[in-house]
């Protein structure tokens, strides 16, 4: 390897970088050494912008699909749980949410009370929750926003249709923007 000599021009110390030493037959100022050592610099930094890339993607990829999050364009935030009207509908802030692709009994329904505990235990008030309005939706229904729930990581549209508290509306399916997804069954 070549010594590195250095230059001191003003007050910035500069180092010169060689290669190998090359032969008598090329001397090391010659075009086709020059010309072999740009070539590796070249693909050096090649390789280091493709290495950076890949890094930065997989960063965003854990950043981002991490836990739950919103799909679509429609409206998306976090609040806390400030009331529970019954099964398949409750209050994040000052937003009365309507759970999308779900139907809890009513109100003097057999099952009403049952399904309104449940949503009490899986989002308690004060719990956090991420709301992710349905795109397929964004009108709402009687001034309710039409949405999945999630609170502490759990999808409470899903796991009111596993827990037999809730049915599956199959009406909506159709426009709905969470039809695709395995927990909906939607045909």
């Amino acid at each position: 390897m070549a010594s590195c000599p250095t230059t001191v021009k003003g007050s910035v110390l500069l180092l010169e970088l060689r290669g190998p030493e090359t032969s008598a037959k090329q001397p090391a100022g010659s075009p086709s050494a020059r010309s072999r050592t740009s070539k590796k610099r070249f693909f050096f930094a090649i390789g280091l912008l493709l290495i950076l890339a890949v890094a930065i993607v997989v960063g965003v990829y854990l950043v981002a699909f991490r836990g739950p999050h919103c799909r679509g364009t429609a409206a998306c935030f976090t609040g806390g749980v400030t009331y529970i009207v019954d099964g398949d509908t409750l209050d994040v802030g000052s937003t009365r949410i309507r759970l999308a692709l779900v139907n809890t009994p009513e109100a003097g329904q057999a099952g009403y009370q049952e399904a309104k505990d449940f949503t009490v235990q899986t989002c308690p008030i004060g719990t956090q929750a991420l709301v992710d309005e349905d795109d397929g939706q964004t009108a709402g229904s009687y001034g309710r926003t039409i949405a999945v729930v999630y609170c502490g990581g759990e999808n409470l549209n899903e796991a009111l249709l596993k827990s037999g508290h809730a049915e599956l509306v199959t009406y909506y399916c159709s426009v709905s923007e969470f039809a695709n997804e395995a927990w909906t069954k939607c045909p």
